[in-house]
């Protein structure tokens, strides 16, 4: 471990589609979701650009939040960011960032605790 290290990171979003709940044998739960968030253009460009991530939120809180999300809800994430790192079939490296969520704070005003009924 690097002494004095930090690792924190907030990104302000909208969900690119429904939240994922998964429950292993051990009985931990994982919810993973897809956020979009936006940067400003660094060229001369006036504008902002779309930006993706996954996010994984564990155990209370995927338990929490889980019945409250929905695609296209506004969010807060506070967490760590992660990198993986891993080999495709064809043996090619690839890595990909992702946030470890802390704390979720749902920041949309249109915000319903009820989900859509399916027609």
């Amino acid at each position: 471990m690097v002494p004095n290290s930090m690792n924190i990171i907030q990104v302000k979003g909208r969900l690119v589609s429904e939240p994922v709940l998964k429950t292993f044998d051990s009985g931990k739960k994982l919810m993973s979701f897809s956020l979009m968030y936006y940067t400003r253009q660094t060229t001369d460009k006036e504008g902002s650009h779309a930006n993706f991530i996954e996010v994984d939120a564990w155990e209370k809180l995927a338990e929490i939040f889980h019945p409250l999300l929905k695609k296209g809800l506004e969010v807060v994430v506070n967490g760590a960011l992660v990198q993986r790192r891993w080999k495709d079939n064809l043996e090619k490296k690839q890595s990909r960032f992702q946030i470890t969520a802390e704390t979720l704070m749902i920041s949309d005003l249109n915000f319903s605790t009820k989900r859509e009924e399916a027609a």
